[in-house]
Protein backbone atom coordinates (compact mmCIF):
# COMPACT_ATOMS: atom_id res chain seq x y z
CA UNK A 1 0.00 0.00 0.00
CA UNK A 2 1.37 3.42 -1.02
CA UNK A 3 2.10 6.02 1.79
CA UNK A 4 -0.29 8.59 2.58
CA UNK A 5 1.43 12.02 1.91
CA UNK A 6 1.90 14.59 4.36
CA UNK A 7 0.16 17.16 3.63
CA UNK A 8 -0.15 20.83 5.25
CA UNK A 9 -3.54 22.75 5.24
CA UNK A 10 -3.78 26.23 5.65
CA UNK A 11 -7.26 28.13 6.46
CA UNK A 12 -8.16 30.56 3.96
CA UNK A 13 -11.43 31.05 5.32
CA UNK A 14 -12.55 34.91 6.24
CA UNK A 15 -11.16 35.48 9.86
CA UNK A 16 -7.50 33.53 8.95
CA UNK A 17 -7.17 35.42 5.66
CA UNK A 18 -7.73 38.91 7.19
CA UNK A 19 -5.12 37.94 9.09
CA UNK A 20 -2.73 37.05 6.64
CA UNK A 21 -3.15 33.01 5.52
CA UNK A 22 -2.56 34.17 2.01
CA UNK A 23 1.08 35.68 2.61
CA UNK A 24 1.46 32.86 5.25
CA UNK A 25 0.34 30.38 2.61
CA UNK A 26 2.70 31.80 0.02
CA UNK A 27 6.02 32.48 2.52
CA UNK A 28 5.90 28.85 3.44
CA UNK A 29 5.12 27.73 -0.38
CA UNK A 30 8.45 29.71 -0.79
CA UNK A 31 10.15 28.35 2.44
CA UNK A 32 9.37 24.72 1.54
CA UNK A 33 10.60 25.16 -2.18
CA UNK A 34 13.99 26.50 -1.05
CA UNK A 35 14.08 23.30 2.12
CA UNK A 36 12.39 20.13 0.63
CA UNK A 37 13.45 20.37 -2.86
CA UNK A 38 12.17 16.52 -2.91
CA UNK A 39 8.92 17.50 -2.41
CA UNK A 40 8.07 14.97 0.83
CA UNK A 41 5.51 18.14 1.98
CA UNK A 42 2.49 19.31 -0.44
CA UNK A 43 1.11 22.76 0.90
CA UNK A 44 -2.57 23.23 -0.23
CA UNK A 45 -5.24 25.97 1.62
CA UNK A 46 -8.59 24.66 3.46
CA UNK A 47 -11.59 26.93 3.11
CA UNK A 48 -12.30 27.69 6.91
CA UNK A 49 -11.58 24.85 10.29
CA UNK A 50 -13.67 27.09 12.34
CA UNK A 51 -11.64 27.89 15.20
CA UNK A 52 -12.13 31.59 13.53
CA UNK A 53 -11.01 33.48 16.24
CA UNK A 54 -8.18 31.51 16.56
CA UNK A 55 -6.50 31.45 13.23
CA UNK A 56 -4.10 31.41 11.43
CA UNK A 57 -5.14 27.56 12.06
CA UNK A 58 -2.99 24.91 9.65
CA UNK A 59 -3.09 21.04 10.07
CA UNK A 60 -0.68 18.75 9.38
CA UNK A 61 -1.98 15.76 7.81
CA UNK A 62 -1.89 12.49 8.60
CA UNK A 63 0.70 13.41 11.24
CA UNK A 64 -3.05 15.28 13.21
CA UNK A 65 -0.99 18.05 14.23
CA UNK A 66 -3.30 21.61 14.84
CA UNK A 67 -1.80 24.83 15.01
CA UNK A 68 -3.12 27.78 15.77
CA UNK A 69 -2.55 31.27 15.66
CA UNK A 70 0.23 30.85 13.39
CA UNK A 71 2.44 33.62 12.30
CA UNK A 72 5.23 34.24 9.34
CA UNK A 73 7.49 33.79 12.31
CA UNK A 74 6.71 30.24 13.20
CA UNK A 75 7.37 29.03 9.73
CA UNK A 76 10.74 28.15 9.94
CA UNK A 77 10.12 25.96 13.10
CA UNK A 78 7.03 24.49 11.41
CA UNK A 79 9.65 23.52 8.81
CA UNK A 80 12.35 22.50 11.21
CA UNK A 81 9.50 20.38 12.88
CA UNK A 82 8.24 18.23 9.53
CA UNK A 83 11.29 18.30 7.60
CA UNK A 84 13.91 17.16 10.60
CA UNK A 85 11.53 15.98 13.24
CA UNK A 86 11.76 18.56 15.44
CA UNK A 87 9.58 19.37 18.51
CA UNK A 88 6.17 20.50 17.81
CA UNK A 89 5.22 23.90 18.49
CA UNK A 90 3.55 23.18 21.96
CA UNK A 91 2.64 27.23 22.12
CA UNK A 92 0.63 26.53 19.37
CA UNK A 93 -1.58 23.69 20.00
CA UNK A 94 -4.83 23.08 21.66
CA UNK A 95 -6.02 26.43 21.57
CA UNK A 96 -8.99 25.68 19.19
CA UNK A 97 -11.65 23.39 20.89
CA UNK A 98 -10.92 19.48 20.91
CA UNK A 99 -14.19 19.15 19.23
CA UNK A 100 -12.81 21.30 16.20
CA UNK A 101 -9.71 19.17 15.72
CA UNK A 102 -12.10 16.00 16.29
CA UNK A 103 -14.08 17.30 13.16
CA UNK A 104 -11.17 18.39 11.21
CA UNK A 105 -9.07 15.19 11.42
CA UNK A 106 -12.60 13.24 10.46
CA UNK A 107 -13.33 15.64 7.63
CA UNK A 108 -9.32 14.94 6.31
CA UNK A 109 -9.56 11.14 7.21
CA UNK A 110 -12.99 10.84 4.66
CA UNK A 111 -10.88 13.21 2.07
CA UNK A 112 -12.92 16.18 2.70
Amino acid sequence: MPKKPRLIYVCEGGDCSEKGSVELHNELKEMLLERDPEGTLKLTKYPCFGGCEHGINLAVYPDREFYSKVDVKDLPRLCDRLLKGGPQLADKQGIVAKDIESIVWELLDTGF
